[in-house]
């Protein structure tokens, strides 16, 4: 694990800054120093100088007259050392990205990449030695044979200029301590999601996807079975607050997204982009139409011609075996059984809550039982979320025994998914993920979220049950989660947003991980429908620890 160093403080800083201290810097170990103004870099390069004080002043000699800035990203270097081109993939991890910079030399050419400035781009070090092999028309391995390659620490600051004020950064933010993790955590991470979750709806009910925030551009790409889980999370969210205008901004998403992505085929009715019509999309399309119609948001009969065909066509594509086939187009392909098929089952859960249908419970046992034995047979931990929360929601309607069982025996499970304690970089600690299995998928703010669905009804369950030592390891879970939520989340627009120059589309939002800043909106859209559940259950015990 990387340790911060404490080499200078933030009060030297600071003093330097003003000309008061002359901190001295070590020879050799440049300083990097980027000024500022509304998140833009007006000016930025690298110094050396005898102490922090004389750098900085030729820093500020190299300013323009305007625009005038408000912050300065201090880098102070410190553990140089060389690095091999075999060692390359080790020296420079993605969990050290934006805590070690690299340089450089070739050709009589000097690069570095300082850590803030690697978050402040949203690129790893390791692209810079792809761009420039790739100008030198070269592979990065060729290139990097030919060069000089180093690695280095630093000890990061901000300093906000018209505060008179330094913070010390680590990986260009904050760590959010584990003991604040309390109830009032919960209520300002779910306001500040909710929050992004409203400035990323457009006026047409369209929802961001992806947003950029080093670039400050949205992406063009989409993805139906995240946004209509985005229209879920918005009526939700409508039902929480009774507001009027909620109300409008959730209707608005769901007529935009069934406008443009509904088709229907023979009486089949389909969520259809870029040619795929997907089973679990067309099942989030049914379920928000549902769950809109038990809040009001809608009429008790709303978009009642789409809700039958879209229930024809996941019927369809049900089989009485109780598998799914995955995809009404095209029609010949069946994988992502790890997701869609637990999708699907929430839905159904759902359906067979509002209509009590004995047939729709012989089918929605059916499938939990073929799906249990095809899980056990070579488990994958992206299987659970949608199948625990299907399986809660049919325990608590059907009452079966074997429901419970298979619920928390995958929790269990889960629950070693989890990062907290050993050699764990402290911004890491709560998020779910398992470096020995990379097959399971890399660590993410939605893979964190999802869990935390599962883990939330799992934790109800046992809670319902009486089995107060599992539902407060659940509890330890989900208390963990949220600080990894929190530390994912835009939340101080002059500190860890600092090189953010559209923060009405970023803040609030969740960084994909610590180290890449991306936002999508089922990171903000799975992380929220987790925290709801905790916000409206008055039992869950915020006082227990993590």
């Amino acid at each position: 694990m990387m340790q911060a160093s404490a080499t200078v403080s933030d009060l030297q800083v600071l003093d330097s800054f003003h000309g008061r201290d002359t901190f001295a810097l070590v020879v050799g170990a440049p300083v990097w120093l980027a000024w500022r103004c509304a998140g833009r870099q007006v000016a930025a390069g690298w110094y050396e100088a005898d102490d922090l004080a004389a750098a900085i002043a030729l820093a500020r000699a190299d300013l323009p007259e305007v625009p005038h800035p408000d912050a300065l990203e201090i880098c102070v270097t410190h553990d140089w050392e060389h690095v091999t081109p075999e060692a390359l993939a080790t020296s420079f991890p993605n969990s050290l990205r934006g805590l070690v910079g690299m340089e450089i030399l070739s050709g009589g050419k000097l690069t570095r990449v300082a850590p803030t400035r690697a978050i402040a781009t949203n690129r790893a070090p390791f692209r810079e030695i792809e761009r420039l092999a790739k100008l030198k028309r070269v592979t990065p391995e060729a290139y990097a044979r030919t060069a000089r390659i180093r690695r280095f620490s630093a000890d990061q600051f901000l300093l906000l200029i018209p505060e008179d004020r330094c913070i010390r950064l680590w990986r260009g933010g904050q760590v959010q301590p584990a003991e604040t993790v309390d109830a009032p955590l919960l209520q300002q991470t779910v306001e500040g999601l909710i929050g992004w979750m409203w400035r990323n709806l457009h006026p047409d009910g369209r929802m961001t996807y992806k947003y950029w925030p080093s670039r400050g551009a949205e992406s063009k790409a989409d993805n139906t079975i995240r946004q209509f889980m985005a229209t879920v999370a918005l009526g939700r969210v409508a039902m929480r607050s009774g507001s009027a205008e909620d109300a409008s901004g959730a209707q608005a998403s769901l007529a935009y997204n069934l406008d443009r992505f509904y088709a229907e085929e023979d009486g089949l009715g389909m969520i259809i982009f870029e040619g795929k019509a997907k089973l679990g999309a067309m099942a989030l399309a049914a379920l928000a139409i549902l769950e809109f119609r038990e809040a009001g948001l809608i009429e008790p009969a709303g978009y009642e011609a789409v809700f039958t065909a879209l229930c024809a066509g996941i019927f369809h594509l049900w089989q009485e075996n109780g598998a799914f086939r995955t995809f009404l187009k095209p029609p010949d392909r069946n994988d992502n059984q790890n997701f869609y098929p637990g999708e699907a089952l929430l839905f159904l859960a759902t359906l067979h809550r509002k209509t009590r249908d004995p047939d729709l419970a012989r089918r929605c046992m059916t499938s939990f039982r073929y799906y249990r034995d095809w899980h056990l047979a070579d488990p994958n931990p992206a299987f659970v979320p949608w199948h625990s929360q299907a399986c809660v929601m049919l325990w608590e309607d059907l009452g079966a025994p074997e429901l419970a069982e298979f619920v928390f025996s995958r929790n269990d499970w889960i629950l070693h998914m989890q990062q907290w304690s050993g050699r764990l970089q402290p911004d890491f600690q709560g998020r779910f993920y398992n470096p020995e299995r990379p097959d399971f998928g890399p660590p993410h703010a939605s893979s964190t979220g999802v869990y935390m669905e599962g883990l939330a009804d799992a934790w109800r369950l046992a809670h319902r049950l009486g089995d107060d030592a599992r539902a407060e390891r659940y509890a330890t879970a989900l208390r963990r989660g949220l600080r990894a939520i929190r530390q994912l989340q835009f939340r101080d627009r002059k500190v860890d947003g600092f090189y953010i120059s559209r923060p009405e589309m970023v803040m609030g939002g969740l960084r994909t991980e610590t180290y890449n800043n991306e936002i999508r909106v089922d990171n903000v859209q799975h992380c929220l429908m987790a925290l709801l559940k905790l916000d409206r259950d008055a039992d869950f015990n915020w006082s227990g620890g993590v």
